[in-house]
């Protein structure tokens, strides 16, 4: 196989995980509660593999910057903005830095190192993917009338894990959050414990001793029964305490829940984790917060800058981890392409200025 052929197919596979990239966040903006990244996510790792190996193995530098170009302005079909077309040539532009920079890097190697060239563009290459994604959810959140959609990555998994470490530096009575088989009904518990215990077993101990003492008083009790009239007048008034108690917890329980059930905007049985309903109703306040009915097109476009600039450091910081699989995986085709043949690498004599 040439490298004509090789370009061919890696040219195509380019534009085809471009298409679907672009497609894939405008689902996410367009379709209700089509919220999740993963698909996004795994469709831009796969269009950075893809370009990493057009920018080392391409030859035609006109060529390789039309389909770089190319690649970005695909997303133009799902909004057909003038922000997103100028959004798009300025992450084209960082994209040709980019790349550039990275053949320059090749060129300049004694001995081919593919992560390292890479590596001396992945800034570039993280903020041109980062501009044109957030380009393309401006445009069309600017364009609403109605409610702004807020694209979110589900992190369910790790804030479940984070929120109950910080509420219990915030508040000592949610340190019992930290254990991860704690229900909703168990922290309502624990919660009504620990601020009732104290003051409960003090009225309880003082009502029983005054009722004892006037009882024993009105009824010309001897001192050698006392004792045991005391025992069993307390026994009662416990019981009858006790089923106090059950009932107003029982109350308690139900108010909580549907407490709980209209904060997080659905119904809370009690018996799901407290860790992830809090973590929803943090997300919820936060949804909440970012997620106004928008009336006037200058509030909508305030928002929408606001809600761009969130996403696209939120894609920028996401992509600096992502890009170590994305290079690791075109840097293990492109060994492949090498161990087969179908790319070579050869030693040449250069001529080259040096200053003595």
């Amino acid at each position: 196989m040439n490298r004509k052929k090789i370009e061919l197919i890696l040219g195509s596979l380019t534009i085809v995980c471009a298409f679907f990239s672009w497609w894939s966040v405008a689902q996410i903006l367009k379709v209700a509660g089509a919220s999740s990244w993963t698909t996004s996510i795994i469709f831009f790792m796969l269009l950075w593999v893809f370009i990493c190996l057009d920018i080392a193995l391409f030859e035609d530098i006109v060529f390789l910057e039309l389909l770089l170009f190319g690649s970005l302005l695909l997303g133009i079909i799902f909004t057909g903005s003038f922000w997103h077309i100028a959004g798009v040539f300025i992450s084209g532009y960082f994209l040709f830095l980019a790349s550039r920079k990275i053949r320059r890097d090749f060129e300049l190697n004694v001995k081919i190192d593919f992560l390292k060239s890479l590596r001396s563009g992945k800034v570039l290459m993280i903020l041109a993917i980062s501009l044109a994604i957030s380009a393309q959810y401006f445009s069309y959140v600017s364009q609403l009338n109605g409610q702004i959609l807020i694209p979110r990555i589900e992190t369910s998994g790790i804030s479940g894990k984070i929120v109950p470490k910080i509420l219990s530096l915030i508040e000592p009575n949610f340190k019992v959050l930290e254990n991860e088989n704690l229900t909703i009904d168990d922290l309502i518990l624990q919660i009504q414990k620990s601020q009732s215990l104290n003051q409960d077993s003090q009225v309880t101990n003082s009502s029983i001793a005054q009722i004892v003492q006037q009882e024993m008083e009105n009824q010309n009790i001897s001192p050698n029964s006392r004792e045991q009239f005391t025992a069993q007048v307390g026994n009662q008034l416990n019981t009858l305490n006790a089923r106090i108690k059950n009932d107003e917890q029982a109350v308690i329980m139900k108010e909580s829940r549907q407490q709980l059930s209209t904060l997080v905007g659905r119904e809370v049985q009690g018996s799901e984790k407290a860790s992830d309903v809090i973590s929803q109703l943090i997300a919820k306040k936060i949804e909440n917060i970012f997620t106004p009915n928008i009336i006037g097109k200058q509030r909508s476009s305030s928002i929408a800058i606001v809600l761009a600039g969130i996403l696209f450091f939120t894609v920028f910081s996401i992509g600096s981890l992502l890009s170590v699989v994305s290079f690791l995986l075109s840097w293990m085709i492109f060994s492949n392409l090498v161990r087969f043949g179908l790319v070579v690498i050869k030693t040449v004599t250069v001529e080259k200025e040096v200053i003595f």
